[in-house]
């Protein structure tokens, strides 16, 4: 019988929140990947909008941001993502001083035509649960019938929420133990009823 992987969905530029998804596949045959998205409506003079200036923030982390995505080094402790808001406003949450970290951004963005949103995790410590996430998901020795492999139904970090969302077919005292005690024990996890995607 094959082995399952994670395969994460990605979610496109057309969402309004920085999320991604985890989804089990085949183990061997895919890898896995994190990766984040904004909507862009312009709302900055001229011709900035949110996605530009999300994307000008994301190149002051790293020209190649795009192929590092799930790599949790890129990001500055201070971040902890970004959303575009009902006003079509970027978003940027950050950790420790909302005001210093939005001088910071100012700087790094050239203009102060978006908000800060005050956050407790950074995205830095959201990746890493992620990539636990995966790790585990993408372990050849886990056996397939795994309570969790089966059960495992997706997980992506809710900036809005500043948490991790993972969704279990169960969300029974036991498997979230299970959970806990076999791939990460993280306050940063929020536990869902979610349903396994339909396979194409």
């Amino acid at each position: 019988m094959k082995k399952t992987n994670t395969f994460l969905f990605f979610i496109s530029f057309l969402t309004f929140f920085l999320a991604t998804s985890c989804n089990q596949q085949h183990k061997k045959n895919e890898e896995g990947s994190v990766s984040q998205s904004v909507t862009a409506n312009a709302n900055a003079p001229l011709t900035q909008s949110a996605e530009e200036l999300y994307e000008r923030l994301m190149a002051s982390f790293g020209d190649n941001w795009m192929e590092r995505e799930t790599d949790p080094d890129l990001y500055p402790d201070y971040y902890g993502g970004a959303f575009v808001d009902n006003n079509a406003t970027l978003v940027i949450a950050v950790t420790g001083n909302p005001e210093e970290n939005k001088k910071r951004l100012i700087e790094i963005l050239g203009t102060d035509n978006f908000n800060v949103e005050s956050v407790q995790y950074s995205y830095r410590r959201m990746m890493q649960v992620m990539n636990s996430i995966d790790a585990f998901l993408m372990n050849s020795a886990i056996p397939e019938n795994h309570p969790l492999m089966t059960r495992f139904a997706g997980a992506y970090p809710d900036v809005m929420e500043n948490r991790i969302k993972v969704f279990l077919t169960e969300t029974d005292d036991a498997t979230i133990r299970l959970f806990q005690k076999d791939i990460i024990d993280s306050p940063l996890i929020i536990f869902e009823q979610g349903e396994l995607p339909e396979l194409m």
